[in-house]
């Protein structure tokens, strides 16, 4: 299955789950999605823009860094990740991520159900 860039849906989410500006989401919409995945996007920052820290809880999501610099605060541990760098939000965890520079960023999530 192919899904092109210009078809995907763009969500935008003002203060998303507690953080500052709007979030710039780019959902990529499967016609049939994998039994256990929830969502693939890629998600823009401009600057200032945060994702508040929030639960994963029945399912992870994974991060792979795109583009800019941003600093995810794992599971209370502040981070900052680059392009090419990765992570995992597992089942039971927190995360968050800021978008503290002058440039914006970008990343690509999955949320995946452990279940």
């Amino acid at each position: 299955m192919i899904v092109r860039a210009e078809d995907r849906k763009q969500i935008l989410t003002p203060n998303a789950r507690g953080g500052t500006g709007t979030l710039d989401k780019r959902e990529y919409v499967l016609e049939r999605m994998p039994e256990r995945a929830k969502m693939f996007a890629e998600i823009q920052l401009e600057p200032g823009c945060t994702l508040g820290v929030h639960p994963h809880v029945g399912a992870y999501e994974i991060f792979f860094y795109k583009e800019g610099e941003i600093v995810l605060n794992d599971n209370g541990v502040e981070r900052t990740m680059h392009p090419g760098d990765f992570s995992i939000c597992y089942d039971g965890e927190s995360h968050g991520i800021a978008n503290r520079t002058d440039r914006p960023a970008s990343l690509f999530a999955a949320i995946i159900y452990t279940e």
